[in-house]
């Protein structure tokens, strides 16, 4: 896993690409508590993401045990010599990002945590209640034609959120 180094930047003023995806509103989900990470990976690139860090006290992670991590590839003709993306190439990402997630949530309980774009990938995480209909979706997805950008995912069991854990804790 890529060591990241967090740093919270501002809340206040956050680009396009680093907006909130509207979480379905209730008592099965936090307030909303967006932040700017920016970070530097192993090797010195940096990364820059979005994360809601009200899940960080967030009382139902019991019930939601599935991560799904779902990674995007950038253009390589549209990133910088860093990795990060162009402003047109996040645009793009970030309209195939809430495309998925909008699918997504219609088949399952989704808990949107964040994205970071890193290394020439933009990296998604949501936590999920039911896997089974979402990893038959994003199966049949993964390999359409004609899709905005080429993409993996991994469904896996993680009852204590240890993967997102250092995005929510800094």
């Amino acid at each position: 896993m890529k060591t990241i180094t967090t740093t919270i930047i501002s809340i206040a003023f956050l680009s396009y690409a680093f907006t909130c995806k509207g979480q379905t509103t209730g008592t099965v989900f936090p307030v909303e508590k967006f932040a700017v990470l920016e970070g530097k990976l192993a090797d010195g690139r940096p990364a820059i993401g979005s994360f809601n860090r009200g899940y960080k006290d967030f009382d139902k992670k019991a019930s939601y045990t599935w991560c799904l991590t779902i990674n995007i590839g950038l253009d390589l003709k549209h990133v910088t010599k860093n990795g990060l993306p162009l402003q047109s190439e996040s645009d793009i990402c970030n309209k195939f990002e809430d495309e998925l997630l909008s699918h997504i949530r219609q088949l399952a309980t989704a808990h949107y945590i964040g994205h970071l774009y890193n290394d020439s990938f933009l990296d998604i995480y949501v936590y999920l209640d039911e896997p089974e209909k979402v990893y038959q979706f994003l199966k049949k997805e993964v390999d359409k034609k004609g899709r905005a950008r080429d993409f993996a995912f991994e469904i896996k069991q993680d009852p204590n959120w240890a993967i997102v854990n250092s995005f929510l804790s800094k």
